[in-house]
């Protein structure tokens, strides 16, 4: 299976010179302090402002941050309407969220083994953090929630990580801030996860989506500010389900982004929680939980391999300028392949449980692990610092 092709506001202030290194024009720092005082001067537009910078400008992110808190700006995503932003993503505000365009997504599958160890993750964070109904803060229901998809994220061995973080840090509370934000290589933000609690209302919902939009939107252009071109994957949890989106189209400053809504081959555009219950049926709890886990890790899959992929891309191009080859691509290369045949292999071992060919999908979807591993392997990349192979009992001893 292939995943389907997807398909302003004026600044006042003086003119920026244009960046040799970008199509955007660069914002210099007596300009970029301008417009933190504009947003001081417009706080109720504060959002959207940053927004609308991102769309024109290449500036100074971390010299951006600075600016706000020095000029005590209270700055959150969590703040932007949907009825704002919708139209900047082709959107109408009118149709509450029923016109955004659908992208496939996909359950891949995962071993027996692998889903063994998230249960017993599930279970470890149930005597930590209680079940998830019984959570009364959006903190613990997001530490309680990883226990779906840390086993999962761990197979890309530190090539995949997780940053928790606000994009805007200047005054800010906890809210609107990314419970998970997972990055790539150099930094470039595949997937972030934003957990909600009790979402209510249609409006409610509208604006939790709206802040996935500002989220995914501010993370591409990061990415784009690197010279990174992929697609973001968000996901929105209300604490009763999962909901997957992707962003994409930030090739060039004019370019016009998109946002988009998973649909799953059932017409499903999300995926629940399982409850713990002390009456609950064990079956249907596997089944809606190796649901999820299967729908997370198609989703990493995606974001390892589109991440690869952009930052092979940049490679290439970088060597096309200097005229040169460079002695890692080919590892990169090597990488990539790897990554999408992993892909492939867990969507096939999927559609073969689904045909009943039960032994044939254990061994394909133990493939799909060998070609994570191996692509992991391949990636010209400094791996984490091993500190468990050269465990033994006599070592432990000594340790006191």
């Amino acid at each position: 299976m292939t995943n389907e092709d997807t398909t302003m506001m004026e600044l006042d202030g003086p003119q920026s010179s244009q960046d040799p290194t970008s199509s955007r024009k660069a914002l210099s720092s007596e300009e970029l302090v301008h417009q933190v005082l504009r947003m001081a001067d417009h706080r109720s537009r504060a959002e959207l402002i940053v927004l609308e910078l991102m769309d024109e400008f290449s500036f100074s992110f971390e010299d951006f941050k600075e600016l706000l808190r020095d000029n005590n700006l209270e700055v959150s995503f969590s703040r932007v309407r949907y009825v704002d932003i919708a139209p900047k993503v082709g959107l109408e505000a009118s149709g509450e969220g029923r016109d955004i365009p659908s992208f496939p997504i996909f359950r891949a599958r995962i071993t027996n083994d692998l889903f063994h160890k998230i249960l017993e993750d599930i279970r470890e964070f149930t005597f930590q953090y209680r079940s998830w109904e019984d959570h009364e803060t959006e903190e613990a229901r997001s530490r309680y929630l990883s226990a779906y998809f840390n086993k999962i994220v761990a197979l890309f061995g530190g090539l995949v990580y997780n940053t928790p973080e606000s994009i805007l840090q200047g005054r800010l509370t906890t809210k609107g801030r990314i419970e998970y934000q997972f990055k790539t290589f150099r930094g470039i933000t595949v997937v972030f996860i934003e957990v909600k609690l009790d979402i209510g209302s249609l409006t409610e919902r509208l604006n939790c989506i709206a802040q996935v939009i500002a989220e995914c939107d501010a993370c591409a252009w990061m990415n784009f500010q690197a010279g990174y071109v992929t697609p973001v994957l968000g996901i929105l949890c209300d604490g009763l389900r999962f909901q997957f989106f992707k962003f994409s189209g930030r090739q060039t400053r004019r370019a016009k982004p998109q946002f988009l809504s998973g649909r799953f081959p059932s017409g499903a555009r999300t995926q629940l929680i399982p409850l713990i219950t002390p009456d609950f049926d064990i079956a249907a709890f596997y089944r809606q939980t190796r649901a999820l886990c299967e729908s997370l890790y198609y989703v990493f899959l995606l974001g390892y391999h589109t991440g690869l992929e952009a930052f092979y891309n940049r490679s290439i191009e970088r060597s096309k300028a200097k005229d040169q080859g460079r002695i890692s691509t080919p590892k990169w290369q090597n990488a990539v392949s790897l990554s999408k045949q992993a892909m492939d292999m867990a969507l096939l071992a999927r559609t073969q449980w689904e045909g009943e060919k039960i032994e044939e999908s254990k061994g394909s979807a133990e493939k799909a692990l060998e070609l994570i591993a191996k692509s992991v392997e391949e990636a010209p990349m400094e791996e984490p610092i091993d500190f468990i192979s050269s465990y033994s009992e006599e070592l432990a001893d000594q340790a006191g």
